[in-house]
């Protein structure tokens, strides 16, 4: 057997996987994005492993609608047994579709969605996509939600496979030297205050206005909210949390390898995403990371890894409504106020 595998980047979190499948099934690998989307975080760039690979980029046409002859040429002449397309892509989801099926070659969908995007562009192509739901060959889904969302849209249940999103846990069971973990600290100003970590984008379904939020309601505990990440939000963040008296640090873009001392440095971890018409929180690898560092998560409900079981209320973490500034204040109380509830959830 003979798989290619069409993906738009190689994300940091999914090289050694890319590197399994091709050492153990051959897999041949084209990626057709620069790793320049909107939601992925530039500081982070494109990962390289040890495995081969080949980028054919197209060409931008309007916002997020790109024309790639290129990928067209190799689906409709490669050889190959199956081929397997991840979500991602306006156009290049049909295309691969149709030339698979044109091939009369098996077809494999690998999906992270588990609730439908409502801009107009999606409202008018949502027939297309159910379609290919019901008639792709077999669907990879990224997590029990995104499974039963698909199900839902039509696919068949004995063609959906969970395979959910993971970390290398080791990297993040192996205790960083303390020195950095308190030097973090004492840089965010909490080297003797709770640490209210969130790792996220400053974008709007990230909700890191609502943590400015909750955090506003619990003043007696002084905490410092801290924000890994980057994004078109930071002067807003910055006027939202000034204008609540709220201490937030911002540290900016950090590379995989300087995470586990950040980790090691909260007191818990706050995921408040929320549902925007283009996403919803397709799983939050914060929650794995958070886990294999020993610290407690807090998540709302529009958190896929919250939706899809690893996040379970009041056994590995705390769920609430997403939006719901009081509600998320009153878990980070019980968490920051409770140790022994802190380590319940660890």
């Amino acid at each position: 057997m003979k798989p290619l595998l069409v993906f738009n980047f190689a994300a940091h979190y999914r090289v050694p996987l890319f590197e399994i499948l091709q050492r153990e099934l051959g897999m041949e690998i084209i990626f057709f994005s620069r790793g320049d989307e909107e939601y992925w975080q530039r500081h982070l760039g494109v990962s390289e492993g040890r495995y081969r690979s080949e980028t054919i980029v197209g060409r931008e046409i309007l916002p997020k609608i790109r024309v790639n002859p290129g990928l067209a040429k190799a689906l409709l002449t490669r050889e190959y047994d199956v081929l397997i397309k991840c979500i991602n892509g306006r156009l290049e989801v049909p295309l691969a579709y149709a030339a698979a099926k044109l091939r009369r070659k098996p077809f494999i969908l690998w999906t992270e969605i588990w609730s439908h995007p409502t801009t107009g562009f999606h409202r008018v192509t949502r027939p297309l996509v159910r379609y290919i739901y019901r008639h792709a060959d077999a669907i990879i889904a990224s997590g029990e939600n995104i499974a039963r969302h698909v199900i839902a849209q039509g696919a068949e249940a004995d063609k959906v496979f969970v395979a959910e999103l993971a970390i290398d846990n080791d990297f993040f069971y192996e205790d960083p030297p303390t020195a950095e973990a308190e030097g973090f600290r004492s840089a965010a100003g909490a080297a003797d205050r709770p640490l209210v970590l969130a790792v996220a984008r400053l974008s709007p379904e990230k909700g890191v206005d609502v943590l400015i939020e909750a955090a506003a309601q619990l003043r007696d505990l002084r905490p410092v909210v801290v924000v890994v990440g980057t994004g078109k939000l930071e002067a807003g963040m910055r006027r939202l949390a000034e204008k609540l008296d709220v201490d937030l640090y911002l540290a900016g873009g950090l590379k995989p390898e300087q995470m586990p001392a950040v980790y090691r440095a909260a007191d818990v971890l706050a995921m408040p995403s929320v549902t925007t018409p283009l996403i919803k929180e397709v799983w939050g690898l914060a929650a794995n990371e958070a886990m294999c560092s020993g610290v407690p998560v807090v998540a709302s409900d529009a958190v896929g890894a919250a939706a899809g079981g690893l996040v379970w209320d009041g056994v590995t973490g705390l769920v609430v409504p997403e939006r719901d500034a009081t509600a998320l204040a009153a878990a980070l109380r019980r968490i920051l106020t409770s140790p022994s509830l802190a380590g319940e959830l660890v």
